[in-house]
């Protein structure tokens, strides 16, 4: 720690011992000086207060009903319908948490799980320790205390005038009041859920303030908690606990306070702090590819949404930020457009909390259409608005409604890019294209992110495939964080993602739930795109601290693992993956491959020979994988195993359901090599294995239409022979019509010749050359550092630099 964090811990926790004491010395009252003399100063009216300052400073969306109400009937009367088909389950306590419908009882008790029952003991504050010493999962009665269903009711009040939905709103903020005094319960341990609390409340409020149902009394109650809970955010940010989201949205929740609020004194210092954190933060935890440093896209979609809230009222209010962190946001976006799918929703690398920032329509970031669609109105974007589809409703309360037409009057433009390489991040995108059944793949070659790595998994070179509209191959995602620790182990563990497993043991152990006790990174060594060919190297050395991962094996076991896997895309058709795992002794190697839920396997195996074909069906897509291994594997299908645990997936924060894996096993000694084709599509891939001049390389062919295409990798350096070709290098690929070769790329690689015709040679090894041949003549494109072409004509054998 530095001396300026040993110094803030010190003084919190002399916070937290005095007012530990001072809570159970005397009784707890909620007097607040500054809120009464403000009300005296507006003629003993609050309300006149709330309408003449802070409603103008909110958001735009809330400050003519009439406007508004007319606007959503007259353009989304679906939004109408929504929200009062919502409202009227609110109102009959039935929520929705974790994407399950919730009955909260006749009374609600704020302090009980309404999923498991389970009910929270009151004591201070400082007295709870959720994450390592918890009988249950606190993230779900959290959830429930975020009252992000309050807005809802707030909204439905605002667009129809019915006072049954105000009502029910300042009843349900009243009972928890009165069951949360002041520091006193689990719905004050942490400062992030009364952020994002206050924020819900804020907007209950305004959007509440015609209501008669808000009555002046009422609403000076509800303030004085409210104000009350912004001194403990202010009191007990996460500057150091949780220096990430939770420090953002504490950040925000203040900021907006302050903006609201500047007539009470102690406002200016929660503004203050607020701009100042949220611009100290992003670059300490946004990366320079706008890739939110936790490596978790669920959390970069909060980290994003976060920002553009506080942003956004920034802008109305005249306050401004600088233009840098304005950029930032606009890459943060660039990055959801990105990994966003065919179907509008997100992979889910790392951790998925299940909640969101502002749930007044979509309560979670499955989907984050709603963030672009506000980036394209906020930058100009034609891109963002391809990617959000439609105006969104969340947009329409965030900007108001004129930026409606602005959004029409942006034309949709498709994303030029059908490849984009985030490499801070260490995330690769590729697509077939921007259509409805495109395929869509990423790749991690990233770490556990900043900090303690708490939100991220140990996921690195693991890929996910969608296609054809459905999810194939996916990141299983993260089911609890509290309260069942065999499942928080095994979703963030190597075994729950798309890579291989070494000697049953993942790249990084963890510890408790929010760290890892040793710490592996995946790293690229090489990426480049072409025309029609991208080619991608990620590597993972199983080491921890400078120490070699042998040190964390078995004894009986010799000497660590690299694992190198490579995604080459062959436009628009099919990908190669290439694993390579080198390392010395003997080991047992498991090739994962988690498929969603409904896919539907046929496994055909040749066990001796090395060769796996597995077929997926999902409704009418399919994907088809062809696996050629360089020793004997074992093909094994898995679907809700419990001991061990393995088959299974989380669509949203708090379930698991079984989901099959296959696993593909080799024991050997090492290096280990894999080829695999993958092609999506029902039409049957056509595929053979070659047999070459040495048994330390994998050779196949595949037909591509027209096309023969044959992939080669190499183990080890030499001579290769195949066919009329001799190689020297890592990896080839030639493309044949009707035997002959039409086309060439070679990868690390020092020879290649053709019926004894040397293409290209060299004493160094060059990281790629490219070849088209024609009739008469060869295009060559060496892939050195300064990049050289060149024209070769077969009739006189002579070299032309171009």
């Amino acid at each position: 720690m530095s001396t300026a964090e040993v110094a803030h811990r010190i003084r919190e926790q002399f916070r937290r011992h005095a007012d530990r004491v001072r809570f159970r010395a005397q009784p707890q009252v909620d007097d607040d000086p500054e809120l009464e003399g403000l009300i005296e100063r507006n003629a003993s009216s609050l309300k006149s207060y709330l309408r003449n300052g802070p409603a103008c400073r909110f958001y735009t969306s809330t400050q003519d009903r009439e406007r508004t109400a007319s606007f959503i009937e007259h353009r989304y009367p679906e939004w109408l319908e929504r929200t009062i088909a919502k409202a009227d389950l609110l109102c009959e306590h039935r929520v929705t948490l974790f994407g399950r419908d919730v009955y909260l009882g006749d009374d609600i008790d704020w302090h009980q799980d309404p999923i498991t029952g389970f009910e929270w003991q009151r004591r201070h504050w400082t007295e709870y320790d959720l994450v390592n010493v918890s009988l249950a999962d606190a993230k779900i009665v959290h959830e429930l205390n975020r009252h992000q269903h309050l807005p809802r009711l707030a909204k439905a009040f605002f667009l129809t005038g019915d006072e049954r939905y105000a009502g029910e709103a300042v009843v349900q903020i009243e009972s928890w009041i009165e069951q949360n005094p002041k520091s006193y319960g689990v719905n004050w341990q942490s400062s992030l859920e009364i952020a994002i609390r206050s924020i819900s409340w804020m907007w209950t409020i305004f959007l509440l303030l015609e209501s008669e149902s808000l009555e002046e009394e009422k609403l000076r109650r509800i303030c004085r908690s409210l104000f009350a809970q912004l001194d403990h955010v202010y009191r007990y940010p996460s500057v150091y606990t949780s220096p990430n989201t939770h420090l953002i949205g504490e950040a925000v929740s203040l900021f907006i306070a302050g903006v609201l609020f500047p007539e009470i004194p102690r406002a200016e210092g929660w503004r203050v702090f607020g701009e100042r954190t949220l611009i100290d933060s992003a670059p300490r935890q946004v990366l320079n590819d706008g890739v939110y440093g936790e490596l978790s896209s669920y959390y970069h979609c909060y980290a994003t949404d976060f920002y553009l809230h506080a942003l956004v009222l920034a802008r109305a209010n005249g306050i401004s930020f600088p233009d840098w962190l304005w950029d930032a946001l606009s890459r943060m976006l660039e990055f959801v457009m990105h990994i966003t799918r065919p179907d509008g929703t997100i992979p889910l690398f790392g951790d998925d909390d299940g909640g969101r920032v502002l749930a007044l329509d979509s309560e979670n970031y499955i989907s984050y259409r709603d963030g672009l669609c506000s980036g394209c109105v906020l930058f100009g974007r034609p891109d963002f608005k391809h990617q959000s589809e439609s105006f969104c409703e969340e947009t329409f309360w965030l900007l108001g409604d004129e930026v409606s037409h602005t959004f029409d009057s942006i034309e949709t433009e498709r994303p030029a890019a059908l490849h984009r390489a985030f490499e801070d991040a260490g995330y690769f995108v590729q697509r077939s294209g921007w259509g409805a059944n495109d395929t869509h793949i990423t790749f991690d070659c990233g770490g556990l992110g900043f900090g303690s790595g708490g939100h991220s998994h140990a996921d690195a070179l693991s890929f996910t495939v969608f296609s054809g509209g459905h999810e194939f191959l996916i990141d299983p995602g993260t089911s609890v964080y509290n309260g069942a620790p065999g499942w928080r182990r095994f979703f963030r563990s190597t075994a729950a993602h798309n890579t291989v497993v070494v000697d049953d043991r993942g790249q990084s152990e963890p510890g408790a739930s929010f760290r890892w006790k040793t710490r592996t990174s995946g790293y690229v060594r090489q990426q480049f795109a072409l025309p029609d060919i991208d080619y991608i190297d990620g590597a993972l050395e199983f080491r921890d601290g400078g120490k070699s991962w042998a040190s964390i094996l078995p004894l009986s076991r010799s000497g660590g693992i690299m694992h190198r896997r490579r995604l080459v895309y062959i436009r628009p058709n099919y990908w190669i993956l290439l694993d390579n795992l080198d390392g010395r002794g003997e080991h047992d190697f498991d090739f994962l491959y988690h498929f969603a839920p409904n896919a539907q396997l046929t496994v055909v195996s040749d066990e001796r020979h090395g060769e796996i074909d597995c077929r997926v069906g999902i409704d009418r897509a399919g994907l088809q994988m062809c696996m050629y291994a360089s020793e004997a594997i074992r093909a094994e299908a898995i679907c809700g195993q419990r001991r061990p645990l393995q088959g299974w997936a989380s669509r949203i924060y708090g379930e698991h359901h079984a989901s099959p894996v296959l696993k593909a096993s080799v024991h050997g000694n090492g290096p280990v090599s894999m080829m695999s084709f993958l092609c999506p599509g029902n039409e049957p891939l056509r595929s053979r294995r070659f047999k070459s001049n040495t048994a330390r390389a994998i050779a196949a062919a595949i037909r591509d239409e027209d096309y023969d295409d044959i992939a080669v990798m190499a183990a080890e350096d030499g001579d290769l022979r195949l066919i009329d070709y001799v190689m020297r290098g890592e990896f080839f690929w030639m493309r044949l019509e009707q035997g002959n070769i039409r086309q060439l790329l070679a990868v690390n690689a020092r020879f290649f010749s053709c019926a004894g015709q040397i293409v290209f040679e060299s004493e160094q090894v060059i990281p790629y050359v490219h070849v088209y041949f024609w009739d008469n003549g060869i295009l060559i494109e060496r892939g050195e550092q300064e990049g050289r072409v060149y024209v070769r004509d077969l009739r006189d054998s002579q070299f032309q630099r171009n």
